[in-house]
């Protein structure tokens, strides 16, 4: 936890070590510096607000962002400084980061809802199944009835092609919501990845897209199956290639995406496009079922059904893996992913 200490003249006088390492700033170069030279405009203006009044002050949760240009989550506690006299000298700060902790909760929090919705998305899918079946095998009897019919032959062929829609609507939601029963074996992050990218070439190269592979020699294996990480593999790729199309209205420019893997202390993943990047206020919502910024058909391509990432979410919760993405409106966005491996890389 973070401890300094500061006098009546809001001047620094006790620097410990976690602060050291919290703000980038040794000990010797913190004391008798003001406080507004060291903490961000926000905490210095709670700090005075509260500085003058009785009793122990806590900041819970409160975003700090560091001399470092890090951005942190923290609990702070603000305190008065007695002497033996029981005279105040000063304050005594506490800062304790919970960044880890709380994207941890939030983590745990995503899972617990995506076990829920995963149960509801069961019954529904295997409810709605069955009179989508009906209307398509109906529906395929009236075409071949009316064939030829230049009125009632297209309106048939539509209902059609809306019901192959619902159809995979609900196949996706009983991918999402499936335990897995399917057999996990070593397998090779990297050859999934080319495997992957091999069945996009044709769609990146008719987009204008160039790939970038830094593929880790060695790359140890992982405990998982190849047909799930594919799936997840060509959710994230397919949604890369849809931002950079939607990003290319907005600024002209090279379109390019990276795919990298290396190890440190996990199998690591990273994919990084150049498209239109995702919103702040959509980033919280992008693994929810059903939520898709693709709301209208662009170029021919099918508008989004929101299922892609919250099934990317569950295999890769099934593989006791991680994810996280990293994202700037008109820069472009960059998704992690972490995999336990099962033996450490060979030394080269």
């Amino acid at each position: 936890m973070g401890i300094l200490a500061v006098d009546p003249d809001e001047k620094i006088e006790s620097w410990n070590s976690q602060m050291e390492v919290m703000f980038a700033l040794p000990r010797q170069e913190a004391l008798r510096q003001p406080l507004s030279a060291v903490f961000p405009a926000e905490l210095l203006d709670e700090y005075r607000r509260v500085k003058d009044q009785p009793g122990v002050h806590n900041l819970y949760k409160f975003r700090l962002e560091t001399r470092a240009e890090e951005r942190r989550v923290a609990n702070i506690a603000i305190a008065p400084l007695v002497s033996r006299n029981f005279e105040t000298v000063g304050r005594i700060i506490l800062i304790d980061d919970i960044t880890d902790r709380t994207e941890l909760e939030g983590q745990l929090a995503q899972a617990e809802k995506m076990s829920s919705i995963g149960l509801l998305a069961a019954g529904v899918a295997h409810e709605v199944n069955t009179p989508l079946a009906v209307i398509s095998s109906y529906t395929q009897m009236l075409s071949r009835q009316v064939r030829g019919d230049d009125r009632l032959g297209p309106l048939l062929e539509k209902i059609t092609q809306q019901t192959f829609r619902a159809s995979e609507i609900v196949n996706g939601l009983l991918n999402f919501s499936r335990t897995s029963g399917a057999e996990y074996r070593e397998t090779d992050v990297n050859a999934i990845i080319r495997d992957t990218l091999t069945l996009l070439d044709h769609q990146f190269r008719t987009s204008q897209i160039t790939v970038e592979m830094s593929l880790m020699a060695q790359l140890p294996p992982i405990m998982g199956n190849a047909g799930k990480l594919q799936q997840v593999f060509l959710n994230l790729f397919l949604n890369a290639k849809d931002a950079m199309a939607a990003g290319a209205e907005e600024h002209s420019g090279p379109r390019s995406l990276r795919v990298a893997t290396e190890v440190n202390g996990h199998v690591s993943v990273s994919i990084t496009d150049s498209g239109s990047g995702i919103a702040p206020e959509h980033l919280r919502r992008i693994y929810d079922p059903f939520f898709t910024t693709k709301t209208a058909r662009k170029d021919g391509q099918p508008r989004g059904t929101g299922l892609g990432l919250a099934v990317t979410y569950g295999i890769i919760q099934e593989h006791s893996g991680k994810i996280h993405v990293e994202s700037q409106v008109g820069q472009g966005t960059t998704f992690y992913l972490e995999f336990p491996m099962l033996r450490k890389a060979a030394h080269v």
